[in-house]
């Protein structure tokens, strides 16, 4: 494999990102998977948080695995409230988003493209299914949800979504991102506003995506999958994981910070992600 540390110009400001490529040396189509980072990571911090398990998953497939790294460990999200300097200084990620996937279609011939992100790049994720429709062909998000009233500010109306394959993982136990809805964020002084519960969240983009249900799956002793199945051709299916006691990570058979709570060795999420694209 290859490990390339890329940049480019924008907005007077030099942006980097990071590109996984499999050593198979073959010139041909790929897919190419964006992993958008949490609040105070970077690209290479989530690849560590992740234990490789999202460059194995680009290998198995012969994938792009692509973690662009935020200003000041931050993303421009889809929240109004968002005490970062991402936000104070105007940060257009999406246009970072899309000038990444124009440097690499320039290069080589890129298929499907699939969104995954973490807490603050989990919203990063909502806020492009959003302001940049019919970028991604299914999206994975872990520990976020959509923020709740006015705190929901995509730069486009939620007319302009198009229906896309979406999961959600969150843990019940995650005080971060609150499972059941409230106020997110690190403490009180470093607030990111109300957000959805999980089961609220999952509910909405279902609507969104013209999907009816949901059926529910005991995956695991601590982990249920709510499915919404499209109703009709122009849908797509919403699932949310939901993982009994879980903090603010993501299951990938490491040890994390015990500060961001319980972890889950049921289940390898970048294996719940290759199930649920179709990989």
């Amino acid at each position: 494999m290859t490990l390339e540390r890329r940049s480019l110009e924008l907005q007077d400001r030099t942006r980097t990102y990071l590109v996984y490529r499999p050593n198979d040396d073959v010139e041909r189509q790929r897919d190419l998977l964006l992993f958008f980072h949490g609040s105070l990571q970077s690209a290479n911090v989530i690849r560590r948080f992740t234990n490789g398990t999202f460059d194995d998953l680009a290998t198995r497939h012969g994938m792009l695995a692509v973690y662009p790294t935020g200003v000041e460990q931050h993303f421009n999200d889809a929240r109004a409230t968002l005490p970062v300097a991402a936000r104070e200084l105007g940060i257009d990620d999406v246009a970072f988003t899309r000038a990444i996937l124009d440097e690499l279609r320039a290069e080589q011939e890129i298929s499907r493209v699939f969104l995954c992100g973490f807490s603050n790049g989990g919203q990063m994720v909502i806020r492009l299914l959003f302001d940049a429709p019919g970028l991604a062909d299914a999206a994975c998000v872990f520990a976020s949800t959509l923020g709740a009233g006015a705190n929901h500010a995509p730069t486009n109306p939620d007319s302009a979504y198009q229906p896309t394959p979406v999961m959600f993982v969150h843990g019940t136990g995650d005080r971060l991102a609150p499972y059941t809805g409230g106020t997110a964020g690190i403490d009180p002084k470093r607030t990111r506003g109300a957000v959805t519960g999980a089961q609220e969240n999952a509910a909405r983009f279902a609507e969104l995506n013209h999907a009816a249900g949901p059926e529910r799956t005991h995956l695991f002793p601590d982990t249920v999958v709510d499915r919404w199945e499209p109703a009709d051709a122009t849908g797509a299916p919403v699932e949310l994981v939901s993982v009994e006691g879980m903090g603010h990570v993501i299951p990938s058979g490491n040890e994390l910070d015990p500060r961001l709570g319980k972890n889950t060795d049921s289940f390898i999420a970048a294996e719940l992600v290759e199930e649920f694209f179709g990989l």
